[in-house]
């Protein structure tokens, strides 16, 4: 598996020439080209690179909204993510169940949940083809079944919107933001 990362921006203004496109990270495998989400700058550019499939995490603008004018080839998502997009024109729809393996062209993609937003549900991958495995998660305040999520895996991609100041937030009752890097390498190490 060769990871390619495409954008590594999240929703904000600050860019430079190698942070100025939104999160996204191709996934090659075996002459499959997976794209793991596709934000709004990606609007009627991600058709060059010519994926085999894409799969998105959530449906915030900076994953998901460069998929407004639809997609030539399969889209998969979470559910919750599908019925926000619900407008959106992609006729090739697919609904990655949570904590269930599903093969996109050859690999394969397992979505834990993760805390992140109150009103976009968001999941992290965990993604294997061959003997590599990798967990994906780039905006999230913790992993729902962390141990199941981590375990085996030998690359973990996380959220960078904060090096060790917490990014977290209270709306009522519930936590939205990011997790601080210091706090996802504990993780890593447990």
């Amino acid at each position: 598996m060769n990871l390619t990362f495409l954008g590594t921006r999240g929703e904000i203004k600050a860019r430079t020439r190698q942070h100025r496109m939104y999160t996204s990270l191709l996934v090659l495998h075996r002459g499959a080209r997976v794209m793991i989400d596709c934000g709004l700058d990606w609007l009627g550019k991600f058709e060059r690179l010519h994926p085999s499939a894409i799969v998105l995490t959530h449906a915030h603008p900076d994953h998901a909204w460069g998929l407004k004018h639809g997609a030539p080839f399969p889209v998969y998502a979470p559910q919750k993510t599908w019925q926000e997009l619900q407008h959106y024109p992609i006729e090739d729809r697919h609904v990655i169940e949570e904590r269930t393996l599903t093969n996109i062209c050859g690999v394969i993609f397992e979505a834990f949940p993760v805390e992140h937003s109150i009103l976009s549900p968001t999941v992290g991958y965990r993604v294997s083809a061959g003997r590599a495995r990798i967990f994906y998660a780039l905006d999230l305040i913790f992993i729902h079944e962390r141990s199941a999520a981590l375990k085996g895996v030998q690359i973990f991609i996380g959220d960078g919107a904060t090096l060790t100041r917490s990014f977290i937030r209270r709306r009522g009752k519930a936590l939205i933001g990011h997790s601080p890097v210091r706090t996802q390498l504990t993780w890593c190490q447990k």
